[in-house]
């Protein structure tokens, strides 16, 4: 007979070893401390990444960019190779498409946006002062909207880079370097992902690489189904919220379609500051029954996105409830910043994935233990 933790050689059950001063504590504050420390730990832990990470986020972001493009591009190498093309230059005009998609979309918005932004933000400034009306029975006086919304302008126009803190050249510098590595990283993770993650997995003991292989296979699959959907669904949010603006005749149309795909990278905080935006405009610009009609249109895709768009594209396993996607996103801007609020949700697809498989490997194990002979 097998021997186990609370059984002797003959038989005879026997107590754990404790140690001197565990009776006179209560089992449950036991519990509670050790769940407590081992929480402790691993929240520490993440946070320690976390800020290692934004302290090299020159490094982290275009690795985490590069793998992010290439859950986009994997699937039109993938289609490539199977029309016999070798992986090289698959990856090669995977990255080129890419890279011609993303300089012709740029081409057409920028120059417009940098021609429209202080319109933008004068718009937005202007309707906020007009919608004080409503928030001053609340106690809000003028004043104090008049003061958020200059130190909020401030931040955007300002910060480090407008005060001279990073000279143009410096910036330009690290721009420049962190676009060409973002580039020849993409292209590798396309053409070697499979090779690289052998690589790691060899670093391992060769008895955990099955279940470290699945649960890299699920996290590759969370993450392309991630980013995958949500930039298509920022695409189908930039066209019907944009297709109203132009139809009232919102002057500023082009930054605030660039602004709403943004946001939709940014779950319900994201859709709050792009919709808020566009009804301000539409009041200040076309007044109140435009601003109607635009809050109408942006709450009706709204609610097709979360009950449509996400489910379907996005996938029901990777729905997250909204508590946990605020969480997210705050936690990720108080470490990073803004970059820290746009890797947060990916890192939280991928954690998911690989929490629900392990969950699966318990149940397994669990009901292989019920079903077992005695």
């Amino acid at each position: 007979m097998a021997v186990t933790p609370l059984q002797t050689s003959n038989g005879r059950a026997h107590r754990p070893p404790t140690f001197k001063g565990d009776d006179a504590v209560p089992h449950g504050l036991a519990v509670a401390s050790a769940i407590t420390l081992r929480a402790l730990i691993v929240v520490a832990g993440i946070v320690v990444v976390a800020l290692g990470a934004a302290r090299m986020m020159l490094l982290v972001l275009p690795v985490i960019i590069s793998i992010l493009l290439s859950t986009l591009l994997a699937p039109l190498a993938a289609r490539l190779r199977g029309h016999g093309w070798r992986p090289a230059p698959a990856a090669m005009a995977s990255v080129l498409v890419g890279l011609l998609v993303f300089i012709g979309l740029w081409a057409l918005i920028v120059p417009g946006l940098l021609t429209q932004s202080d319109d933008l933000l004068k718009n937005v400034q202007d309707g906020a002062s007009q919608a004080i009306g409503v928030l001053e029975p609340l106690g809000i006086g003028r004043n104090d909207l008049d003061k958020a919304i200059h130190d909020g302008l401030q931040s955007v126009r300002g910060g480090p880079v407008a005060n001279g803190v990073l000279t143009g050249a410096v910036l330009v510098t690290q721009w420049a370097a962190g676009i060409v590595l973002i580039i020849v990283l993409t292209f590798f993770f396309v053409k070697d992902g499979a090779r690289i993650v052998d690589w790691i997995l060899e670093l391992f003991a060769e008895h955990r690489q099955p279940v470290l292989r699945e649960a890299a296979r699920r996290s590759w699959t969370a993450l392309s189904a991630y980013v995958q959907g949500v930039f298509l669904v920022a695409t189908i949010d930039a066209v019907c919220i944009g297709a109203a603006l132009l139809i009232v005749g919102v002057p500023v149309a082009l930054p605030l379609i660039v602004l709403t795909f943004v946001a939709a990278f940014f779950p319900i905080v994201g859709a709050f500051t792009a919709g808020a935006a566009a009804v301000l405009v539409a009041l200040v610009a076309n007044g109140l029954p435009a601003a109607l009609v635009i809050f109408a249109v942006i709450v009706a895709v709204q609610q097709l996105e979360g009950n449509v768009f996400y489910p379907i594209v996005v996938g029901r396993k990777l729905a997250l409830h909204p508590v946990g996607i605020l969480l997210a996103l705050t936690a990720g801007g108080v470490l990073a910043g803004v970059a820290g609020a746009f890797l947060a949700m990916p890192v939280v697809a991928v954690a998911g994935a690989i929490l629900q498989y392990m969950r699966e490997r318990r149940e397994a194990r669990q009901s292989a233990a019920v079903l077992a002979p005695p």
